[in-house]
């Protein structure tokens, strides 16, 4: 008899929490003044070219909207 997966998770809910983060540079994430979502740990590598400050995150944000 073949298993079945029961499990309930995606795999979104098993990866890392989702943060949002302001792009510094142009890079794959986006260009200046993006706001992208990634994941936690992998945001947390990318310090030179995001910033996960919720500052941050506003002020990009704000900009967009003007």
């Amino acid at each position: 008899m073949a298993k079945t997966n029961t499990s309930t998770n995606t795999p979104e809910q098993s990866a890392g929490s989702i943060v949002k983060a302001r792009v510094l540079v142009s890079c794959v994430y986006g260009e200046p003044n993006d706001v992208v979502d990634l994941d936690d740990e992998l945001a947390a590598t990318l310090g030179d070219v995001l910033d996960t400050n919720p500052a941050a995150v506003a002020y990009a944000e704000s900009i967009q909207k003007a």
